[in-house]
């Protein structure tokens, strides 16, 4: 089966590191971060694997990626608003095309988008 991973750009590792990683609760597989120059990392959350890189041409801000599948997203909601993170307060919501599923939206400080759907 191929695995696709989507590259996201980013514009300041901090802020990254904040948002997927202390907020969103990715881990980093690896990262390329050289003192003078882009970095390029690779980070996952259970079987979720995205790039995030600072390199020019590499991707577009404004990306959109859709995480299905995931499991126990209720939950995991609760643990990001526990976290009370001053930028971003997502809601659960019920998509017209899918009754029976759930979505939760999230947008990164650099304009990409993450929706992550169970059901």
């Amino acid at each position: 089966m191929s695995v696709t991973k989507p590259i996201l750009r980013v514009f300041d590792y901090s802020k990254a590191i904040e948002f997927y990683v202390v907020w969103l609760g990715f881990k980093i597989d690896w990262e390329h971060k050289p003192d003078d120059g882009p970095f390029y990392m690779q980070i996952s959350l259970r079987d979720v694997v995205i790039k995030l890189s600072e390199h020019h041409g590499d991707a577009s801000p404004g990306s959109h990626v859709t995480i299905e599948d995931f499991k126990e997203l209720r939950q995991y909601h609760q643990q990001l608003i526990d976290k009370n993170y001053r930028y971003n307060h997502p809601g659960l919501e019920i998509p017209e095309w899918a009754p029976s599923s759930i979505t939760m939206t999230v947008f990164d400080p650099f304009g990409n988008r993450l929706t992550f759907s169970e059901g």
